[in-house]
């Protein structure tokens, strides 16, 4: 299944969208190659407002969120995720309003005993864009209801990008806030250690059986059909690793070597994230024993056992 991506997407930046009734948004300045349009900061209530990944803590950002908050309540922060683009703004936004902050964990939280015996003994690089101040006032755990402002949400953990990244339910609405695990715009970065492709496989199959209507992801435009770009989206990650063991069949590779030879046409800017997502394969491989290597790096030659 083919994955239709739609990168045509201009959102207003400094002030909200209106989504639907109670559920803006506001787009934060930082677009880049990897942030697409910028990280999306949603804010659902009336009098009282619960904010979903406040962004970065940028002092126009800042402003355009309070802007909307004046006359209202912010009670609650809830993040997707610990990754720099997504949870700084919720330390200044709680010392200005007294909200309380929501997430899953560390960014470590839940990684697999196997990812933390690989990363214990051997540098995979990676650990970039990590939020390591991060505050939380309350952890949640997967199957979680939170009753916010007369509303229930579901926590649902998706681990994968990161290891504590959660997508959460809002369910009087059946919708769900995807974070970066689902977007419309592009595939998701995975970037070991903290990144884990057989988690994120298994929490797109775990998506793959609920039953919401519409994605808010973190970057991008809503998803109005997201059964069927989870499906799209594990059909690519599976060619994709039938492409990597193609490439390997062919002799023992670097995964540099790898990049060169599957990604084509790739953005320069991209390439970096490319060589993260091969290596991320690659871990998934080895552990289970479907290709071997001697000395595992990034530099290191992997082969079809």
């Amino acid at each position: 299944m083919a994955i239709s991506f739609d990168t045509s997407h201009n959102p207003l930046i400094g002030s909200e969208e209106r989504l639907e009734e109670d559920l803006f948004v506001i787009t934060a300045p930082n677009a880049s190659p990897m942030t697409f349009t910028g990280t999306r900061t949603y804010l659902l209530g009336g009098d009282n407002v619960i904010v979903i990944d406040p962004g970065p803590d940028i002092d126009s950002h800042f402003s355009a969120v309070m802007n909307f908050l004046t006359g209202k309540k912010l009670t609650h922060i809830l993040l997707t995720h610990s990754h720099v683009d997504h949870s700084p703004l919720s330390r200044r936004l709680k010392n200005e309003t007294g909200a309380t902050i929501i997430g899953f964990g560390s960014a470590d939280e839940a990684r697999t005993d196997f990812m933390n015996d690989l990363s214990s003994t051997i540098d995979l690089g990676g650990e970039e864009g990590i939020d390591t101040n991060l505050v939380l006032d309350e952890k949640v755990i997967d199957g979680q209801i939170l009753k916010l402002n007369g509303s229930l949400f579901e926590i649902v953990h998706t681990p994968g990008h990161l290891s504590n990244h959660i997508c959460i339910s809002w369910k009087q609405k059946n919708i769900i806030f995807s974070g970066d695990h689902l977007m419309g715009w592009a595939t998701t970065l995975i970037s070991p250690p903290d990144g884990d492709l057989g988690s994120f496989m298994k929490s797109l199959e775990k998506l793959a059986l609920r039953k919401e209507e519409k994605y808010y992801p973190g970057h991008g435009k809503p998803i109005a059909d997201p059964l069927a770009m989870v499906e799209a989206q594990l059909a690519h990650r599976r060619e994709r690793e039938k492409q990597i063991l193609n490439s390997l069949e062919e002799g023992s590779k670097k995964p540099a070597e790898i990049v060169d030879q599957i990604y084509v046409d790739i953005n320069p800017l991209l390439k970096k994230a490319a060589l993260r997502n091969v290596l991320a394969h690659l871990i998934d491989l080895y552990e289970r024993k479907a290709i071997y290597v001697k000395n595992f790096s990034i530099e290191a030659n992997f082969e079809i056992v």
